[in-house]
């Protein structure tokens, strides 16, 4: 698994994406939140129904937790909750308005078209790729 940047968006993996690289713990570091020690990554809470596995940044599951809590937003598809540092897709609104989705193929009708990142209450890392 390639590293990314320090500062980057985090990756989440719940119940719409399981992934391999789940299966082999990473060393921790401090929390980006508290700055209590984290023994492995990924750190992983239930939220909401959902298992939210968090690589990058490193959090506790305290502050996971809070994060999921304060910065979760809806997802207009299923009306699930998208936690913080998840890849999601955009679909965009007659006036403008920009709503999330999962990126997952129950979910996300628009593809990988329109995309980005979902941080801590906004959307980051937007990506819009323009049909031939």
């Amino acid at each position: 698994m390639k590293s990314r940047p320090a500062g980057s968006p985090g990756t989440v993996f719940g119940k719409f994406g399981a992934f391999a690289a789940m299966s082999r713990k990473k060393k921790g570091g401090p929390c980006v939140e508290c700055g209590r020690k984290v023994s492995s990554l990924p750190t992983t809470v239930e939220y909401r129904g959902q298992e939210v596995h968090l690589f990058d940044p490193a959090a506790c599951v305290d502050c996971l937790r809070e994060l999921c809590e304060k910065y979760s937003t809806v997802c207009a598809n299923c009306g699930g909750p998208i936690p913080p540092f998840s890849h999601v897709g955009v679909l965009k609104g007659d006036r403008g308005e920009r709503h999330l989705v999962h990126m997952s193929a129950a979910c996300s009708t628009v593809g990988s078209a329109f995309h980005g990142y979902w941080g801590k209450g906004s959307l980051s890392r937007f990506l819009e790729i323009e049909a031939c």
